[in-house]
């Protein structure tokens, strides 16, 4: 019986960091940087609702939905990680400002 490859791991069995992005289309690469973006903006808060922007894109690139779908999907990810940015920037602000 044939051994199926762990595709996470690279030729020496130490874990893959690039496996996450192995084989996607141009496109979902794009939509799911996008939202790391928010790292340059805004810092710590901005680096973490971008990170999990980016491992939602991810894991909705990998889903077998179809292309539309997906793109939507994808799009409303990036969308709501800005937003969600704006609304917890804007709650701090309030906060503080009082």
């Amino acid at each position: 019986m044939e051994q199926i490859p762990d595709l996470g791991k690279n030729s020496l069995g130490k874990p893959d960091p690039w496996a996450r992005v192995r084989g996607l289309a141009w496109w979902q690469l794009v939509l799911s940087i996008v939202p790391i973006l928010l790292l340059s903006v805004g810092g710590a808060i901005g680096g973490a609702i971008g990170a999990a922007g980016l491992f939602a894109n991810l894991s909705l690139a990998r889903k077998p939905f179809g292309t539309p779908v997906k793109l939507l999907a994808m799009l409303g990810v990036v969308l709501a990680s800005y937003l969600g940015y704006l609304l917890v920037v804007g709650l701090a602000y309030n906060l503080l400002k009082g």
